[in-house]
């Protein structure tokens, strides 16, 4: 029970030494250090501490000094004493809170990058883009590299999951021959752009505020960056890239 007596609010050796006196009864400092496994110095010194906290009292019989325990009744009176010490401490950070938040927001953005290693943490990020609050995404994909990690029924659904979601899609596609079959429909703007003229071996989604970058060769793992202003920035080269990009019609006239 001493774990249990520490979070009433007890230290552990007050724990022990309370314990040990609840154990057998009226007894000496020595006996009850020898009982709770501690020095009879640090016992007189939780003796004292109980006492103060009313858990103890101590009598006089004959030459010797003997201590005895108080009804665990109360230590209810202990947790009560908590509860007003977290009031307190509550009204304290209620008063303190807007000046910390103004400090807070006044440090400006602070970015936040995650990591999420191999094929599961390339799937996370691309699960995480579909909770975006702007119902739009982003991308910027080679089909090819995809494909490596994904089979076609895992990306044909996720397609379809967007889809139902209502999440609308502008894309990129570095791959010729998937472009020329993907599907369009009100939720789904695609273009192209040669793979020659972006090489790229990374899958990337701007939504939001997060930039989701994904590495597809060598070792797998994911990224999403937390960031308005570098969100911000990715948009404003997707849409250089889109306007230097080919749609469905441009590519047919070829």
């Amino acid at each position: 029970m001493n774990k249990e007596l520490e979070d009433l609010g007890l230290s552990e050796k007050e724990a022990k030494v309370y314990l040990a006196a609840l154990e057998i009864g009226r007894a000496t400092a020595d006996q009850l250090a020898k009982h709770a496994k501690i020095v009879r110095p640090t016992a007189y010194v939780q003796l004292d501490s109980l006492m103060k906290k009313g858990l103890m009292s101590t009598y006089e019989e004959g030459k010797k000094t003997y201590f005895a325990p108080e009804s665990p009744e109360l230590l209810k009176r202990l947790l009560m004493r908590q509860q007003e010490r977290l009031r307190t401490k509550e009204n304290e950070l209620t008063n303190l809170l807007p000046e910390l938040l103004r400090q807070y927001e006044s440090a400006g953005e602070r970015p936040v990058v995650r990591f999420f290693p191999g094929k599961e943490g390339i799937t996370v990020t691309r699960e995480e883009a579909l909770t975006t609050k702007e119902k739009k995404v982003l991308t910027v994909f080679s089909y090819d590299h995809l494909r490596k990690v994904f089979s076609e029924k895992e990306l044909d659904d996720y397609s379809e999951k967007r889809r139902k979601l209502g999440i609308h899609s502008r894309g990129i596609h570095l791959h010729k021959p998937y472009f020329s079959k993907a599907g369009l429909d009100e939720l789904t703007e695609r273009r192209f752009l040669s793979p020659e003229a972006l090489p790229l071996t990374i899958d990337i989604t701007i939504f939001d505020d997060k930039t989701a970058l994904r590495s597809l060769e060598g070792s797998l793992f994911g990224v999403i960056i937390e960031s308005k202003q570098i969100a911000s920035n990715m948009k404003m080269i997707f849409n250089f890239l889109w306007q230097s990009a080919k749609g469905p019609e441009e590519l047919e006239n070829k």
